[in-house]
């Protein structure tokens, strides 16, 4: 009988022995997950305490070295800034858009519309290079 490497609740990194297939199901070296179970097929497996849990050989899987409090703090202050970010685009893109319904002078938001004229305002601009222009244009196109 073979010694299992892992034991429930233990964390793992999976390691860059995981067969490519994985990265279509959403593991790829260097995520941590917890063992929350084991399954059997010649090698012990384990599956993931996430969203798409999976069944994998062990020897895709390392033991995770465990955060440090620093480590944990700089993550959260990272995900912090980022919801800042995002709330700070929100905000900036709105007021973009009640610029322009008060410019037009209309009470109902058109986006069409929207972009079009913000294309305009975009290649207007003396300041930038053809590319930024263009990368700003498809940028607003796409939505991001």
């Amino acid at each position: 009988m073979s010694v299992r490497k892992f034991k429930i609740g233990d964390l793992v990194v999976v390691n860059d022995k995981m067969p490519n297939i994985s990265q279509e199901i959403g593991f790829t070296p260097g995520m941590v997950g917890k063992i929350i179970n084991y399954y059997y097929d010649s090698m012990y497996g384990v599956a993931f305490d996430n969203s798409k849990t999976i069944c994998q050989k062990s020897n895709y899987f390392d033991k995770a070295k465990p955060k440090s409090s620093i480590e944990r703090f700089n993550e959260q202050i990272n995900q912090a800034l980022e919801k800042i970010e995002k709330t700070q685009a929100f905000i900036n893109e709105t007021k973009s858009k009640i610029a322009f319904m008060q410019e037009v002078g209309s009470d109902n938001f058109d986006e069409n519309e929207f972009k079009a004229y913000h294309t305009l305002t975009i290649i207007e601009q003396s300041n930038m290079s053809k590319i930024e222009k263009a990368k700003a244009i498809a940028a607003l196109i796409s939505g991001k």
